[in-house]
């Protein structure tokens, strides 16, 4: 969410009072208030998870893509943030130049960001078929946001996501999925590879919200660890990765239910 300006917070902190409006303006001094804020409860939830693979969704109107833009716009260094189609970023696009307000630079032509503060910068893209996925190829970041994951193919999210990496020392590398459940047959891999969270018909202990499992690639499939030790396997040292999975429903957005946004969402029809 937005944070509230320096100004906003004198009035309201003082309630309007002139001798603790000054008080409040001394103290205030020389500080800016962040960029970006998460929502207290589930947003606040995924924004503080260590996951190296999160999922963040479950439902229209959770702050998905706000939670994606705040972790690139306060967390991390490059970030990579995708659409299936080049064509829906527009409201992304836009969303974006709400909430960093004028620092930085955006070329609308390539549509990064950059010279943010914290040297951060900030890459859109689209990735409508899967040989598109190989204009990704070797390019590093340490944030790969993938908005309406769901619309993607599992090869396309497998590829790009094998280049989340970073060179500053320090710095979190997180595969990021937002979206709803899926709707066509592409997206049906989500629910395989979160099964844990998100599959009622799982066999295993089921997985809380927000809770890491661990998960490795040994011989061409994947398997679920019981941590993230490394662990040997025919001669080659092998780190299993963490995953996890916040829901995430409209109720969780202040926001959208302070202008009635659910009973919109109630009113439509049942997919």
């Amino acid at each position: 969410m937005l944070y509230p300006s320096k100004e906003d917070l004198i009035f309201v902190l003082s309630k309007g009072d002139e001798a603790e409006k000054a008080e409040i303006t001394r103290l205030l001094e020389g500080w800016q208030p962040p960029v970006w804020v998460p929502f207290p409860g589930p947003q606040t939830m995924a924004y503080n998870s260590t996951a190296d693979e999160l999922f963040y969704g479950g439902g229209a109107g959770g702050g998905k893509s706000d939670l994606l833009l705040g972790m690139a716009i306060t967390k991390h260094r490059r970030s990579l943030i995708l659409r299936r189609e080049q064509t829906q970023l527009t409201e992304l696009v836009q969303r974006s130049k709400e909430i960093i307000e004028g620092l930085g630079g955006f070329n609308g032509t390539t549509k990064i960001w950059s010279n943010l503060p914290g040297d951060r910068r900030i890459e859109f893209g689209g990735c409508e078929h899967d040989d598109d996925k190989q204009k990704y190829k070797g390019r590093p970041h340490d944030l790969k946001g993938f908005d309406e994951g769901t619309d993607f193919l599992e090869s396309q999210y497998d590829f790009i996501g094998a280049w989340c990496r970073t060179a500053f020392l320090g710095q979190k590398c997180t595969r990021m999925l937002t979206g709803n459940p899926p709707q066509t047959a592409d997206g049906e891999w989500v629910l395989r590879r979160w099964a844990a969270w998100i599959d009622p018909t799982y066999h295993g202990i089921k997985a809380k919200a927000g809770e890491l499992r661990w998960y490795a690639r040994v011989d061409g499939a994947e398997i679920e660890c019981e941590s993230g030790l490394p662990f040997e396997h025919k001669g080659r040292q092998i780190r299993p990765w963490s995953r996890t999975f916040v829901p995430a429903l409209v109720d969780d957005n202040p926001v959208y239910m302070a202008t009635g946004y659910d009973a919109v969402l109630d009113a439509l029809p049942e997919l």
